[in-house]
């Protein structure tokens, strides 16, 4: 059995070495996107932060997210990357307070013009690689559990998962197809899930070019209210979303008329004009046999050994085609664990609201450069990889960089990535063009 190495000299100061070399990738993708001179362009900053301009802060704080450095209070490790640096074009990687520095000096108008300039980028990303006319949204809403004393907006609300600890209570939107984040806020932790929602759908509505045709909506029963059902209504937006089971509808289950599709699950359905509303509006039951074993009994209301589950909408399906399409909403509550596992949503940098939120901006344009990065340029067994994959099987090498006759040369080792993928990669980010 070998012993391993037994002297060893150990020399401290080799420069240009890095574990990140993966991720000239992504810098090379954001250089096709423009996106350092699109922010250039499209915010004003009145100083700079000590030597730093603060469109390289915004770059610095995506680039750390992505290359998987969960806290900024960590990011010294950055500091003494030289081949990082150079990879991602800064002269010096900034202390963790100066970034901390630059979020608390925020204000309205910035995080306004980097939410423009990320709704611009989408919408000519989300043309790729082929041209589309409809879309489809999931909203949802999730708790972030907040530890730390005196963090602004930090609430005692719905939070399952930590039930009487402080959190915030964002509100999310993504498109189904091309999974793109389409917009969120950032709220206390204190308010109820559909609390802005209908001015909420307004501004995602905006969002949404002209010419596409189709649009139809997805959402739990956190947004069954009229105020955010009326205008889906007015615009011909198609929707499926769960109904509350008020005392009114949980008395109309027993005497439907129920409907077999598959073995041991029925449908039917009925018309009803809930209090306050105008109209009556087509609601669709999903019934399901009882299991005989407890533990496997689903959490939805029941009624003599069936659960329910009830859906208001407005789309022309059989009432099992609803519960289908419903069904496939559940890849948003994957994008939000992407998002607190591999993005950090859960690790809130500064106690100040507005600061965090520009830290969300942030984090969430990264999700995005990241998801368009996977469905343009990955090869297909990679393309619904999570980001925590694509580190360890792209980004996280061990490289070093050096100049020969003036030229950089990035060496990597062949045992970590083939050389086959870093040229489909690599051609793939050539070739691409955004109008």
């Amino acid at each position: 059995m070998p012993k391993g190495i037994q002297k060893l000299q150990i020399i401290v100061g080799e420069k240009n070495l890095t574990h990140f070399g993966g991720i000239f990738l992504i810098h090379w993708f954001c250089k096709k996107l423009k996106l350092k001179w699109i922010l250039q362009r499209g915010i004003q900053f009145n100083q700079r932060i000590g030597l730093y301009h603060p469109v390289e802060l915004i770059l610095a704080i995506i680039f750390t997210i992505i290359a998987g450095i969960n806290r900024l209070s960590k990011t010294k490790i950055l500091q003494g990357n030289g081949a990082f640096q150079k990879i991602v074009g800064l002269k010096k990687f900034p202390y963790a307070s100066s970034l901390r520095r630059f979020l608390k000096r925020t204000n309205p108008l910035i995080i306004s013009a980097i939410n423009k300039i990320h709704d611009k980028l989408r919408l000519k990303m989300f043309h790729l690689p082929h041209p589309r006319t409809s879309i489809l949204l999931d909203f949802d809403s999730t708790a972030v559990t907040i530890y730390g004393k005196q963090i602004e907006g930090a609430e005692v609300g719905y939070n399952p998962g930590k039930k009487g600890k402080r959190s915030y209570h964002p509100l999310v939107y993504f498109e189904y197809h091309t999974k793109d984040f389409w917009h969120g806020i950032l709220r206390p932790g204190n308010v109820y899930t559909s609390f802005g929602a209908p001015q909420f759908l307004q501004e995602c509505l905006q969002k949404i070019p002209p010419y596409i045709y189709r649009i139809r909506v997805r959402t739990d029963s956190g947004f069954f209210d009229h105020k955010f059902i009326k205008p889906l209504d007015e615009k011909r937006i198609g929707y499926v979303i769960v109904a509350k089971l008020t005392k009114t509808i949980k008395g109309k289950l027993h005497d439907l008329h129920y409907r077999k599709f598959k073995k041991g699950w029925s449908v039917a359905e009925f018309q009803y004009t809930p209090y306050g509303w105008k109209k009556p509006h087509r609601f669709v039951v999903i019934r399901r046999k009882l299991p005989n074993k407890p533990q496997e009994q689903p959490t939805l209301f029941t009624l003599e050994r069936y659960s329910y589950q009830v859906f208001v909408t407005n789309l022309f399906l059989k009432p099992e085609n609803i519960w289908y399409f419903y069904r496939a909403r559940a890849s948003i509550e994957v994008h939000i664990k992407e998002l607190k596992q591999d993005f950090f949503l859960t690790k809130i940098p500064t106690n100040k609201f507005l600061a965090n939120q520009m830290y969300f901006s942030l984090l969430l344009f990264a999700y995005n450069i990241v998801n368009w990065f996977k469905r343009l340029c990955l090869p297909q067994k990679l393309k619904n990889a999570t980001l925590e994959t694509i580190r360890t099987n792209i980004f996280v090498l061990p490289a070093k960089l050096v100049n020969k006759e003036h030229q950089n040369i990035l060496k990597l080792p062949e045992e970590y990535i083939s050389t086959q993928l870093l040229d489909y990669i690599m051609n793939k980010i050539e070739k691409l063009k955004i109008i």
